[in-house]
């Protein structure tokens, strides 16, 4: 059972690992399609992503996951002493560098690595159209609160569609890609289209990437790296 035990950990740490690349193929990808002048700016987006998710996740986001299975607002004695809720509290036993469990630590990366992409997916709608400011501000919301709030639900052996519904929800694609598309959209509803896209007459205007190898590469990087998204 040790020898079982030590090789699901190091399973699941390895595909985590792997998963990281699917972040440097959305940076490629993106910073591929888009026009030299961005490029930089659309670079930044990606590693920025990482960046400020990843407290905010940590702080909130692993504790609404564990916290609001059943809804949005949880008692205030279960968000403090209820079981499931200390299971995600950053100072929580789970949480610690301790002997007892090994696992947990994977299963959070695995999940900061799903709110990285959800940001990652926005950042893929919304080139060349909004503030690196802007999006920051967005992208925290997105990963660390809206999806996670998904997952809770559909995504989570006691969420309220699951046990209510039976839903399943295949490797968090519906929570992941679907919640995450639909927040992009509405993003892009407010943002309109890019400054320039259309002439005076309402014509298109063509933009053209600036390194379609780039872009190709970046885009291999991305399917390779969801064997180990889907493996984990």
């Amino acid at each position: 059972m040790m020898g079982d035990d030590i090789f699901i950990e190091n399973y699941y740490f390895v595909t985590v690992v792997f998963m990281w690349f699917l972040h440097v193929g959305f940076m490629s990808y993106e910073a591929g399609v888009s026009r030299r002048k961005n490029v930089m700016s659309t670079a930044i987006k990606n590693i920025m992503t990482i960046a400020v998710v990843t407290p905010a996740f940590y702080y909130a986001g692993w504790w609404a996951y564990f916290c609001m299975s059943q809804g949005f607002i949880p008692t205030v004695g279960d968000a403090i002493h209820g079981p499931e809720c200390t299971w995600g509290n950053p100072w929580g036993e789970l949480m610690g560098p301790n002997i007892g469990d090994h696992v947990m630590a994977v299963f959070w990366a695995a999940f900061l690595l799903f709110s990285w992409t959800t940001g990652s997916i926005m950042s893929g709608a919304t080139i060349e159209r909004i503030r690196v400011s802007a999006y920051l501000v967005l992208t925290v919301f997105l990963g660390a609160f809206v999806w996670i709030l998904g997952a809770a639900w559909g995504w989570s052996w006691h969420g309220w569609l699951v046990v209510h519904f039976g839903f399943h929800d295949f490797a968090a694609s519906g929570v992941v890609h679907g919640i995450a598309g639909l927040f992009a959209l509405g993003v892009l509803f407010n943002l309109g289209p890019r400054i320039g896209a259309y002439d005076d007459s309402g014509g298109a205007r063509a933009f053209k990437p600036h390194n379609l190898h780039m872009t190709l590469m970046g885009l291999m990087i991305i399917f390779t790296a969801f064997y180990a998204f889907y493996a984990a």
